[in-house]
């Protein structure tokens, strides 16, 4: 009786606010669910394995996601923006590899050029994907193999070494108790979280990421952010590269396998969307922690190699299907 006086736009409105209430209720329940897992876990690691709450281990575990949290900073602007790139890796290794060599005449040549042609790679990748309209698995699987190629041809397979003092110090170096490589994660992930959310063109690109054709018709230059944030996920894997060859002095041409892999999945993880439009840097450094601690107690807790990667993938795995069954609640 009372709906039939309503008239039909009030009855919407009514069944989209139920339906919102439903919605929230339902995301209410979510965060009280990863709150209780969240202490749930703190403490059975706090009773199995009572040494990763030191000092030591803090410092330790956060040198070890630096270089994953690096690359994983730039991997989160090409997410945004819609894309993903699969040559990080081979960027890392093909530019861990120059630095050495060139750190051998002069420490900031081999800090800064490589960093430079990472950045060009991916812009390189960047144009072909916005340009041309390939697919981004095919230009970064491809440019991969081309990579990794290079790397292999400069080195003719053999590891390099370098014990240059001024180099080694990127890696190896302290401020204070904090490894020189944390300050460098942290600088990046800083950067990074500003371009997009205090710049116009990093509005821009959440817009881009959300709806690329809308973003065109509406006069955003899409395509030239799009290839722009390639070339800033190039430059984060170069970076990545010089510091993890200046951390341990040598750099072999098949050292970044692994790394597209686990930095995509620490944003993944982070919550930032692999269909683009939603996420930031926040949330990918939460991502990268959470896959460093998860690695870091295992390890204490003496599990193997195989075990490590099976946590990983059932939290990547979780972490995909929850970020569709969010989407699924937003439409």
């Amino acid at each position: 009786m009372v709906l039939s006086t309503l008239g039909p736009v009030a009855l919407i409105a009514l069944v989209m606010h139920a339906g919102k209430q439903s919605s929230q209720r339902t995301k209410l329940k979510l965060k009280v669910v990863a709150s209780l897992v969240g202490v749930l876990s703190i403490l059975l690691i706090y009773r199995f394995t009572p040494s990763f709450f030191t000092l030591a281990n803090a410092i330790n575990l956060l040198r070890q996601v630096a270089i994953n949290g690096i690359i994983a900073s730039g991997m989160t602007i090409v997410m945004i923006g819609g894309g993903f790139d699969l040559s990080v890796g081979a960027i890392l290794a093909v530019t861990g590899v120059l630095s050495i060599q060139w750190a051998k005449s002069d420490a900031w040549l081999g800090m800064l050029c490589p960093v430079a042609l990472g950045a060009g790679a991916g812009l390189v990748n960047g144009i072909l994907i916005s340009r041309f309209a390939i697919n981004p698995l095919i230009v970064t699987l491809g440019s991969r193999y081309l990579v990794y190629a290079s790397a292999n041809l400069l080195t003719s397979g053999f590891i390099q070494y370098n014990e240059n003092p001024a180099f080694l110090m990127l890696g190896r170096g302290r401020v204070g108790i904090v490894p020189a490589p944390v300050i460098v994660f942290l600088s990046i992930a800083l950067i990074s979280h500003l371009l997009l959310n205090h710049t116009t063109a990093g509005a821009a690109l959440f817009a881009v990421g959300s709806n690329e054709r809308a973003a065109f018709f509406s006069g955003l230059p899409s395509r030239r952010l799009r290839a722009l944030t390639y070339a800033a996920t190039g430059a984060c894997a170069a970076v990545a590269g010089v510091v993890l060859a200046s951390r341990l002095g040598v750099a072999s041409p098949d050292a970044g396998d692994g790394y597209e892999l686990d930095a995509i999945a620490a944003v993944v993880i982070g919550g930032t969307s692999m269909f683009g439009g939603s996420g930031g840097v926040g949330r990918t450094i939460a991502g990268v922690l959470l896959l460093g601690v998860l690695t870091n107690v295992l390890i204490l807790a003496g599990q193997s190699y195989e075990a490590q990667r099976i946590a990983s993938g059932v939290i990547i795995i979780s972490a995909v299907a929850f970020d569709a069954y969010r989407r699924g609640l937003a439409r």
